[in-house]
């Protein structure tokens, strides 16, 4: 039977018949806090080395999480979750500077489970308010929040407040800003909005991780639809700050990883993994670059390449947040395993940090996809620093 932990209003709950008290947020585990180190990571005070193997949870409502699944997390051998936060747990847009204390007491159940089985946490905001780039049916593009002030600090001001009751939380990595930025305008608009953020964050925490986020389009244009990708250079930036990750997704090629997927009736084409018929044309903007490649492992490390010169450069760790494919890639033969079996091995041989996407999603979840579950577990437990 699932054991969930049930939240209460204010700071106590029960697990497994064991009362928890949570002081704000701020326990004490055993463990330093992560911090880089040149393109590393390592645990104080020591600078033992460890690197991020793990998985996503994502939930649309404050779900009490489960304990089963973070058992499922240590027994695959990974020891980090993405945790996906949105502002609608945390405020109502009519009412937005007051918390919900339910989202509170949410987060600290994660957070004790988390410490619990020894699983790191990266706190993720991937729904913010003011902001829409994925295009879906019925769905409206919103890009207020690079032009609209007021939703700006709506967001600053909410992930003070994060990082002010977390600030002694080891068991937490670090802070995700913003999930799948795509701007208005330039990028320069979110270079703007991370650096304020940041320096909002520093005022009440100076221990823990700041990940930042590449773009994935200018002038409200995705890669995805323009079918031109950024230069590493143009698509990220150095962020004001020392204790930074540079994170980003790899779901490539789009039209293989989401095949079928209901909120993309243009991808309605089977594709195998490797498809020596698909031909892809790479475009990169400012660069130049223009190749084409086969749908095979060459693109895979050569895509993945582009994107990691951008650490290599500046001598700053990676992570990618996000990785997977739709249920169907894993039907008729489709070569889903193959895919995931060549997107971590290149990922461990480059010493990425990495949590794939997700545990518990109808689309592309794997805890009901054995096969999956089988393959991201071998690459955890390959190379695990820690």
């Amino acid at each position: 039977m699932t054991r969930i932990v049930s939240i209460a209003l204010g700071f106590v709950f029960s697990l497994g018949g064991l009362r928890v008290t949570m002081h704000q947020g701020r326990a004490e585990p055993p463990d330093g806090f992560v911090r880089t180190l040149g393109r590393r990571l390592v645990v104080d005070p020591d600078n033992q080395e460890v690197s991020l193997r793990g998985i996503g949870f994502s939930s649309p409502t404050l779900s009490p999480p489960s304990e089963d699944d973070y058992e499922a997390v240590q027994r695959m051998g990974m020891n980090t979750v993405t945790l996906e936060l949105g502002y609608r747990f945390f405020y109502d847009p009519a009412a937005p500077s007051t918390y919900n204390p339910l989202a509170w007491s949410w987060l600290d159940a994660h957070v004790h489970l988390a410490r619990r089985h020894r699983i790191y946490l990266v706190l993720q905001m991937c729904d913010v308010e003011g902001a829409q780039f994925v295009p879906a049916q019925g769905l409206p593009l919103d890009y207020r929040i690079w032009e609209n002030g007021g939703l700006q600090a709506r967001f600053v001001h909410l992930w003070r407040a994060i990082a002010d009751r977390y600030r002694q939380e080891p068991q937490i990595v670090g802070y995700s800003l913003f999930c799948e930025p795509v701007v208005s305008d330039t990028v320069e608009q979110w270079s703007k909005l991370a650096n304020k953020t940041i320096e909002e964050i520093r005022r009440v925490d100076q221990h823990h991780i700041l990940f930042v986020e590449r773009i994935y389009g200018e002038h409200a244009v995705r890669r995805e639809v323009s079918g031109i990708d950024l230069s590493p250079e143009r698509a990220f930036f150095q962020a004001q700050d020392d204790d930074v990750v540079y994170a980003f997704y790899f779901f490539d090629r789009d039209e293989y990883t989401h095949q079928f997927a209901p909120w993309r009736p243009e991808l309605r084409r089977s594709i195998t993994y490797p498809e020596e018929a698909m031909t892809i044309p790479y475009k990169e903007e400012p660069s130049g670059i223009r190749r084409t490649f086969r749908f095979d492992r060459d693109y895979l490390r050569f895509y993945l390449s582009r994107q990691t010169e951008f650490g290599e450069k500046h001598n700053v760790p990676m992570f990618f947040w996000a990785f997977g494919a739709l249920h169907t890639c894993f039907e008729s033969n489709r070569g889903g395993s193959k895919w995931l079996e060549d997107v971590t091995g290149l990922f461990n041989a480059s010493g990425l940090h990495w949590t794939a996407w997700a545990y518990r999603d109808k689309n592309f979840g794997i805890r009901d996809n054995e096969e999956a579950k089988r393959v991201v577990a071998r690459a955890a437990k390959a190379g695990q620093g820690r």
